[in-house]
């Protein structure tokens, strides 16, 4: 019976000083936080804990542990090719689009609301000058090329027909001017005045000038009004036609290149885009129904890939540019031990009660063979 209190004693005793142990090496992997002083003499094993102790140095390798393993390049640029995510976006920036298209906001509210401002006269300006960039771009990249690879199939014969009409309708309003009368009648003195003698005095004789101007420009004016006037017209502008779709590009070039060309240019296309109808006009009724559906089956799959294509190019300089390392370091240093604690514990708590009750287990075993080799002897 004696031998049996020694033995049970001995095991609690031990289970107690192993658990004991165990359990305060727990603590102290953390406490006390800070150092403590008797007057000026420092309290031993003050900071006694592990993670105050080295706090920098752990500061120093969660960085290097996050940049190299966890928030690594490779695996960012491998998120961001995941399709699904790609999708999520797409879904996300096409319901924020019919969002949009339920409201009612106009073009220069909409800017307004980025904090743009929207000239339409600078609009204008901008929008002609780029077409004028087009065109001359245009005219250097294709000068061998004949002009009929271009407008041949893009003008008709009833294109020809209505420029025809145009010419002729033009032509019959300037000769019904005063002026031209008037200039026919000086073409006329002036003739006759060159010949001199007596053709000239019979002609004059015969009519006046101005009688003459008369008739001279309605006879014009009639033959361009006839059919066999218009067949002629029309002809003459067939066969100018054809004659131009022969000759290459650069033929017109250096019409083109003239600042007074390109400035003709410039004003026709401002006086012809309504760019004040566009900024007062809701962004819904400019994005016609053919239109959206392209946006968001084209322009928001294309726009997403792009933005994490470019994205994904860009990583590593991001994360050169916010040194990721050393905003881990700071964050560690900066946290509260206790906090630390708390979180290494809300983790860990179950292994580490675990290694209390190992210490206990082994402080009993060792207490145990104490009592048999104390009886023993």
């Amino acid at each position: 019976m004696e031998n049996l209190i020694i033995i049970l004693v001995m095991v609690a005793v031990g289970s107690f000083i192993g658990g004991l142990t165990n359990s305060i090496a727990i603590k102290m992997l953390f406490r006390p936080y800070e150092a403590k002083y008797i007057g000026k003499w420092k309290v031993p094993f003050t900071p006694g804990g592990v993670i105050p102790k080295r706090r920098d140095q752990l500061a120093i390798q969660l960085g290097q542990l996050v940049v190299n393993h966890l928030l690594t390049i490779d695996s960012i640029q491998l998120k961001l090719q995941d399709r699904s995510l790609h999708q999520q976006l797409r879904k996300k920036l096409e319901k924020e689009f019919d969002v949009f298209l339920t409201q009612t906001t106009s073009l220069q509210q909409l800017a307004e609301k980025f904090q743009m401002k929207l000239d339409a006269n600078q609009l204008k300006e901008n929008i002609a000058e780029k077409i004028v960039e087009q065109i001359n771009h245009f005219f250097n990249q294709n000068k061998q090329t004949p002009i009929k690879q271009w407008l041949e199939q893009a003008v008709t014969e009833k294109d020809i027909e209505k420029v025809a009409i145009l010419i002729r309708d033009k032509g019959i309003e300037l000769l019904n001017k005063e002026e031209t009368s008037e200039k026919i009648e000086i073409v006329i003195q002036q003739y006759a005045q060159s010949r001199g003698g007596f053709l000239g005095n019979m002609i004059l004789s015969m009519f006046s000038s101005d009688e003459l101007a008369l008739k001279i420009q309605r006879l014009v004016i009639d033959y361009l009004r006839s059919e066999d006037g218009y067949k002629w017209l029309s002809r003459a502008v067939q066969e100018e036609w054809s004659n131009l779709l022969e000759q290459e590009v650069q033929l017109i070039e250096p019409v083109l290149e003239k600042q007074e060309t390109q400035q003709l240019v410039r004003e026709i296309i401002q006086q012809h885009i309504p760019v004040e109808d566009w900024l007062t006009k809701p962004v819904q009724e400019l994005l016609i129904p053919p239109f959206t559906s392209q946006i968001k089956e084209k322009i928001m799959p294309l726009a997403v890939n792009q933005l994490f294509a470019k994205l994904a190019d860009s990583i590593p300089g991001i994360l050169k540019e916010l040194e990721v390392e050393k905003m881990v370091e700071k964050q560690v240093t900066s946290f509260p031990t206790s906090r630390i604690e708390e979180i290494i514990l809300s983790i860990s708590r179950k292994e580490f009660k675990l290694i209390t009750y190992l210490g206990a287990l082994l402080g009993g075993l060792i207490g145990f063979i104490q009592a048999l080799i104390f009886i023993v002897i």
